[in-house]
């Protein structure tokens, strides 16, 4: 299978940009490229030019390399072919990887299906990758290093999860809990254990309902690289 370092060895001689971001990149080993390891590509997004840092690591993903780069990394990019079984079983064992250290919640991360141009040896339907996509919460999108498919709208989806993530992040920064009455002004008593049950009973139920439909009410596309 195509690497990242494929996909984003054809944007050459980036110039300089006003921002830098880190993204970690991972692939299987038999198609690591006989090059270095780290890219940069430069990325205009509504006037603004972020210089995009890939890393790439091949397969196996080890914990001391995520916990590393937990902090480091601004986006992480999960490639698979999409014709190639074993690569997609990777991916999704990464994804479990990033979704159990919480990295899914705080960080952009893409699952990438390479090779979408080999359609009578394609394994894996853009579906099956989608279904996964969401199951992990993250992004999905396929691509062909190959024939150019969609490898700029990757690289400019990536910046602008970057961009959703952090603004999300100064959101939940901002915003701090309190109080919705003080204790000699409530008008439950103090022994109304019912009351703050169904209280706490309905923001659970509201909680739920926003993580599915997401805060606007309405569902999210995991194919969409440009909202959260």
């Amino acid at each position: 299978m195509n690497t990242l370092n494929r996909i984003i060895e054809k944007q050459k001689d980036p110039p300089d940009s006003d921002e830098k971001h880190s993204i970690l990149g991972s692939s299987d080993p038999s198609s690591m490229l006989d090059e270095d390891l780290e890219k940069c590509v430069s990325v205009l997004l509504d006037g603004v030019e972020y210089e995009l840092i890939f890393l790439d690591n091949p397969l196996p993903l080890d914990n001391m390399i995520l916990e590393a780069m937990k902090e480091e990394a601004d986006a992480y990019i999960v490639v698979y072919s999409v014709t190639d079984r074993a690569s997609f079983e990777k991916a999704v064992d990464i994804l479990f990887s990033l979704r159990e250290r919480g990295i899914t919640n705080t960080k952009a991360v893409i699952l990438v299906g390479n090779k979408s141009d080999l359609a009578r040896t394609r394994e894996i339907a853009v579906e099956e990758g989608k279904s996964i996509a969401c199951s992990y919460e993250c992004k999905f999108i396929e691509t062909s290093a190959a024939i150019n498919h969609n490898v700029d709208e990757l690289l400019v989806g990536v910046v602008s999860q970057i961009r959703l993530k952090h603004r999300q992040k100064e959101k939940e920064e901002v915003v701090r809990p309190a109080k919705v009455t003080s204790p000699s002004t409530s008008p439950f008593k103090k022994g109304s254990g019912s009351v703050k049950g169904s209280l706490r009973s309905s923001l659970r139920t509201k909680g739920i309902i926003n993580r599915l439909l997401g805060k606007s009410g309405r569902s999210k596309s995991c194919d969409n690289l440009y909202d959260l």
